[in-house]
């Protein structure tokens, strides 16, 4: 199999960010998509091996997409998690002041990671939102009295000068990425299994679940509730548990969990992130 590892793109992205800090320990060549949907497609079909998608922000929550991918009837796997540290720049063409800017472009995600600061020092500037950082970019460096929300790295892709750094709302800002492939880890006895449920349409089917994590001494750690695209008010819940899918009272709680709910999916087991990228 290749070496390559997929990752949002185009270049600029904290995506590729994430991937060269990853690639750069594990000799992979990171190869840009323009959608999720297209990483997913890519490693089903093995033209890559592995990727990396961005699935929550400490300030700024859930990436909606990377789950609604996963809740689809597909084989990917998560075989790992990745912690990249955000620092958002505001960055224009050389030359621009910050009270010129008429225009602040970003990904939606960034504008909202920065509203405090807009508030309070560019309250000229109107948020454009873009699909990606990186196209953002190309646009802000054709014209002037626009800014971009990036990291540094865009800057220096783009030949844009940096006006402020660290403008976040809060410092941590930190994203957490999954490294998805077919197949999970094995145990490394500090590791964390996600999984996929839908529940029974009656009273205290939830407290019912979560109840079962309890009883085994399972550290729930996350759940996050989607719409199951049938009726309104019909929900799954993706759930992160401490602990790997072959470790026994794991086992034993995913047996029990399976005669309480209408299906159980598990999306992979894996180690735990033990390090922030920088």
């Amino acid at each position: 199999m290749n070496n390559l590892l997929g990752y949002l793109g185009p270049k600029g992205t904290y995506s590729e960010e994430t991937a060269l800090r990853y690639s750069a320990d594990t000799h992979l060549k990171p190869k840009p998509y323009p959608s999720f949907e297209q990483i997913f497609a890519a490693v089903e079909k093995k033209e890559i091996p592995q990727a990396v998608i961005p699935v929550e922000n400490s300030l700024q929550g859930s990436v909606n997409l990377t789950f609604d991918l996963f809740a689809k009837d597909r084989p990917v796997k998560i075989r790992g998690e990745l912690l990249l540290k955000i620092r958002h720049c505001l960055m224009a063409r050389p030359g621009q002041k910050v009270m010129q800017i008429e225009e602040v472009y970003s990904h939606p995600q960034a504008l909202a990671q920065c509203r405090l600061y807009l508030d309070q020092n560019m309250p000229q500037a109107a948020r454009i939102p873009a699909s990606s950082t990186a196209e953002a970019a190309e646009f802000v460096a054709r014209d002037k009295n626009k800014a971009l929300i990036a990291s540094d790295r865009t800057a220096r892709l783009y030949s844009l000068e940096v006006l402020r750094e660290d403008i976040q709302d809060k410092s941590p800002n930190v994203t957490r990425f999954l490294l998805i492939g077919l197949s999970d880890k094995p145990p490394t006895g500090s590791d964390k299994t996600s999984l996929l449920i839908s529940l029974q349409d009656r009273p205290g089917s939830l407290y019912s679940a979560l109840g079962i994590f309890a009883r085994h001494d399972l550290n729930l750690t996350k759940i996050e509730p989607r719409p199951a695209r049938e009726t309104l008010g019909k929900y799954i819940f993706f759930l992160d548990i401490e602990g790997h899918r072959k470790e026994k009272k794991v086992e034993q709680a995913l047996a029990e969990l399976k005669k309480t709910t209408l299906f159980v999916k598990v999306l992979g087991s894996y180690p735990l992130a033990r390090q922030t990228f920088l």
